[in-house]
């Protein structure tokens, strides 16, 4: 006896939904299967156009800031990651200005006082100048506990928008791979700070202390590229997220 034939009839409205179906399937499976235990944001082309952001690398030139031996200089770590942030947040459509893209200080080099003072009034004057919408300054941390690990954001206990942006970065920066990958939880908190160049600026923003050179870890991480990439991309996660609110 011949079976009677079955016909599945599929419009094209109907295939171009299963086809996003089926891959949002794959994506979905995918991520399970990862391990991962991120948080998936999709951003539109230009996410940042229109907002000014200024970004500070602390120290330089003659202040070497922090250090290990005589060759890992914070003032270099910091210029490494604050360049490359500008970078990623101009892809992102926003306006960023440097107080700095060298290594020099900017201090007057006269004698005129404190030199550090005076780097610090400029870096200021520069951030007040720029009219941004906020700033980030970059830093990276040292002291005697060396099992002290990953980065801390500081912000003006008196400014609530730095606040919520010190707590949506620290938020991403918690999610650093490299700790993930060895079962470690930093889980620092966003804090307050008191610090000059929160107390002075007209935006809000935060200092970003982005590891500790002290700690073993951090260091051959701060040292590493790819770390230094997912340090930004987690930052300005953190950035488009705060201007989405």
């Amino acid at each position: 006896m011949r079976r009677p034939a079955i016909f599945i009839i599929i419009t094209k409205r109907r295939l171009y939904f299963l086809m996003i179906a089926i891959v949002a399937l794959i994506l979905i499976a995918t991520y399970v299967a990862s391990g991962l235990q991120r948080t998936i944001s999709v951003y539109f082309f230009n996410a940042l156009e229109g907002k000014t952001i200024a970004i500070d690398p602390g120290h330089g030139g003659i202040d070497g800031g922090t250090h290990f031996g005589d060759d890992i200089l914070e003032k270099h770590i910091n210029l490494e990651i604050s360049l490359r942030l500008k970078k990623e947040l101009e892809n992102e459509g926003a306006t960023v200005i440097m107080t700095r893209d060298s290594d020099v200080s900017l201090d007057d080099h006269i004698n005129n006082g404190s030199r550090h003072r005076e780097d610090l009034n400029e870096r200021v004057r520069i951030i007040n100048s720029s009219e941004a919408d906020i700033f980030i300054s970059i830093h990276a941390n040292c002291i005697k506990n060396t099992g002290r690990q990953g980065p801390i954001v500081f912000y003006h206990g008196n400014s609530e928008e730095s606040k919520k942006i010190a707590e949506l970065l620290q938020r991403n920066l918690n999610r650093l791979s490299a700790y993930e990958k060895q079962d470690i939880k930093p889980g620092h908190s966003a804090t307050k700070g008191d610090y000059f160049i929160l107390n002075n600026t007209s935006a809000p923003g935060v200092i970003v202390e982005t590891g500790f050179i002290s700690n073993e870890l951090d260091r051959r991480l701060l040292l590493d590229g790819k770390h230094q990439r997912e340090i930004v991309e987690l930052i300005i996660q953190g950035v488009i997220e705060y201007f989405d609110q």
